[in-house]
């Protein structure tokens, strides 16, 4: 099928943003600012919070007081969600892991951006948290979180095929020119 990859985006794009979505309305709904629950003992717990800053909640205002985080992220995001189409229309349909990497990462990027369009003044809700105890855990983090990680870990998965797929013809062509020489 020649647009199956067109397919494939729209699916896993669709799907994502919903599950994004309905996730954070839930937990908006159920859960309290700040209040753990476990899910796998302190392993693995459902904890809200509200990410008024960047990436790991990095916050830039600290230094630069009047910088528009918001705007900055719906702009980069929007810039970021035409590159990704941009790039998705030069792959070619046998290229999967690329096509499921450029969906997820503009899965999360959609769902992130979301957040701060439709609440700005809460931010993006976060509210996966992942560690060994109460003080050592990971980033709380979302599923578009997930979706930008897993986006990533496709595409360098699918650089790194490339690339030995690349190196294993030069080294047929080396050989090739080598017993032609003899």
């Amino acid at each position: 099928m020649k647009n199956s990859k067109w397919h494939i985006f729209f699916i896993i794009v669709i799907v994502g943003v919903f599950i994004d979505y309905f996730t954070k309305y839930l937990v908006l709904k159920y859960l309290r600012l700040g209040e753990p629950v476990n899910v796998i003992g302190q392993y693995a717990q459902f904890l809200l919070v509200l990410n008024k800053a960047a990436v790991w909640g990095f916050e830039p205002r600290k230094y630069i007081s009047w910088f528009p985080l918001n705007n900055f992220f719906i702009v980069f995001n929007s810039i970021a969600m035409i590159v990704i189409i941009i790039y998705y229309v030069t792959i070619k349909n046998h290229e999967k892991l690329m096509q499921w990497g450029l969906s997820l990462v503009m899965a999360g990027a959609i769902g992130n951006m979301l957040d701060r369009i439709l609440h700005p003044d809460l931010g993006v809700v976060d509210f996966i948290r992942l560690g060994i105890s109460e003080r050592i855990y990971w980033a709380i983090f979302n599923c578009a979180d997930v979706y930008v990680t897993f986006g990533i870990i496709f595409m360098l998965l699918h650089f790194i095929k490339e690339e030995k797929k690349r190196n294993k013809k030069e080294e047929s062509n080396t050989l090739e020119n080598i017993k032609q020489q003899i």
